[in-house]
């Protein structure tokens, strides 16, 4: 039973994903939660079943501090990612930051990583990153149109992602390639990816459809699902 937790979380998430982008605008902040605890838990429960407590600990720690750090310096400094703010909508909240978004650095950090170690050695660092900032063109994006958080000036901004200044896709690189030069120093060992590989292809693959069918935002569609097959191309033909 315990070896299933891992798809028994990743069932969750997806089931609870799909179920939120069919509820009305404005009424999603508990699936938002609900979604992220759920991705988290599958992710962390397969780190600790493929690599141990303390590997599990040491990855989780890195990630969530760091999401947590970075996330304070930029909302109250504007660096990396330009000006902006939360509202109160997302709660509970650690020093005006929802608790949710380190743990969603920490969720999807995790099959980034783990995937661009399975197609590379020698590119691990910049292929995780990438992996992860382009994940971001289809976060952002459904977060800023829920109101959980604002840029004060999102000019200039990709083509097809108004909204979303392009510093904050820089700011996302940045922060990513530091982060995954810290986790890519934990341990590596042959472990079962199927997983990781369906929890970072829903993600893509979910965006694609949720962007183009469900929210009418065809432009983030696009931008979101050519940036996160960077990763996912690979790894997909690595498991084929």
């Amino acid at each position: 039973m315990v070896r299933r937790l891992p798809w028994l979380f990743t069932g969750a998430s997806i089931l609870a994903q799909i179920t939120w982008i069919l509820m009305p605008a404005g009424e999603r902040q508990t699936m938002t939660t609900l979604v992220v605890l759920l991705f988290t838990a599958a992710s962390v429960s397969h780190s600790w079943l493929s690599f141990g407590v303390s590997w599990t600990l040491r990855f989780s720690a890195t990630t969530a501090g760091f999401g947590l750090a970075i996330e304070l310096l930029g909302s109250r400094t504007g660096l990396p990612f330009g000006e902006y703010s939360y509202s109160a909508d997302l709660q509970p909240q650690i020093l005006a930051v929802p608790v949710v978004v380190p743990l969603a650095w920490l969720m999807m950090a995790y099959p980034a990583l783990l995937l661009a170690r399975s197609v590379t050695t020698r590119w691990v660092v910049p292929l995780a990153a990438v992996g992860l900032t382009t994940w971001d063109f289809f976060l952002d994006p459904q977060m800023v149109g829920e109101g959980y958080w604002t840029w004060s000036d999102p000019n200039p901004s990709l083509p097809g992602i108004p909204g979303i200044p392009l510093q904050n896709y820089a700011g996302w690189l940045l922060g990513t390639l530091v982060l995954m030069a810290l986790l890519n120093r934990l341990p590596q060992a042959e472990v079962d990816l199927r997983v990781p590989l369906v929890l970072y292809t829903w993600m893509w693959v979910g965006g694609v459809v949720a962007n183009a069918v469900f929210l009418d935002r065809l432009g983030v569609a696009v931008v979101g699902g050519l940036g996160m097959a960077v990763l996912g191309v690979p790894a997909l033909r690595r498991r084929s």
